[in-house]
């Protein structure tokens, strides 16, 4: 069964879309069966691994939703799911994904809808990555609800650090009273720029602030021009320029996090 990995924060422009494609991507080069359902609007995760106009789509994970709302029939999951030359498979996104909101308010147990879904895909991955949108509401309630994990890309300024700060308190809540399991991976800084002092005080902001209650990723991922480039290319940066110092850091934050797993793993079952 898959472990369900969320990009989540409260705040846009900090790197979730770029965190997730290449997370997603590095996982299937390292050999892992990797799904990306992309749960935001705009669509992006679904440009970057190949979709020229989103809005053409038959089906997208919106669809999905509604039929699961209307108790209808599922499409064959062979019949949707975009097969990628790097090997990740994505569930789709596009602009209809902006009616969620509305289309749960009057639904029984709405906070479970994904979960709903992502239980008939789980046994095909190992690890299925969620792209969420920036806004907190009841579509990232489902996602909360159906996630193992959450990583949190923050951009080393002080308005991002703040939408950090709302996310945990969601995170607090949900995972005290429903979602047991649900656990944070950690804060992952993105966009960094190490030599001045805006990102140094705002490194030491989030070390004072979060350093102890959440995990902090030691890797930063430093901002970079070439990781929006990429997009141009519909590729992660990791395809498009793998000795750019951003391709490097990710590669060095999924060795991070997969090492991390690895332990946690240990630890379960009483090694080392």
């Amino acid at each position: 069964m898959a472990k369900v990995i969320a990009i989540m924060n409260e705040k846009g422009g900090v790197g979730k879309t770029a965190t997730a494609t290449t997370l997603a991507y590095l996982l299937s080069q390292r050999g892992h069966k990797t799904a990306l359902i992309d749960f935001d609007g705009q669509g992006h995760s679904s440009i970057i691994f190949g979709v020229m106009n989103t809005n053409k789509l038959e089906v997208t994970i919106n669809t999905i939703i509604r039929k699961l709302i209307e108790d209808e029939p599922l499409p064959d999951p062979d019949g949707y799911i975009l097969k990628t030359n790097c090997g990740v498979d994505v569930i789709p996104s596009n602009s209809q994904l902006f009616t969620l909101e509305r289309n749960l308010c009057n639904v029984d147990f709405r906070e479970r809808v994904l979960s709903q879904y992502v239980d008939t895909i789980k046994d095909r991955y190992e690890y299925i990555i969620i792209d969420c949108m920036p806004q907190m509401g009841t579509p990232m309630i489902n996602v909360m609800m159906c996630a193992d994990s959450i990583i949190v890309p923050t951009q080393a300024e002080l308005l991002s650090t703040q939408g950090l700060a709302e996310l945990l308190k969601h995170y607090h809540v949900i995972s005290k009273n429903s979602n047991h399991r649900l656990r944070i991976d950690g804060i992952l800084i993105t966009m960094d720029s190490p030599n001045t002092i805006l990102s140094a005080q705002v490194n030491q902001m989030i070390q004072q602030g979060f350093a102890g209650k959440v995990p902090i990723f030691e890797t930063r991922i430093p901002r970079s021009i070439k990781v929006a480039e990429a997009v141009l290319y519909h590729q992660t940066i990791c395809e498009f320029l793998p000795e750019n110092p951003a391709a490097i850091a990710y590669s060095q934050f999924v060795e991070e996090l997969l090492s991390c797993e690895e332990a946690d793993g240990k630890e379960l079952i009483g090694v080392g």
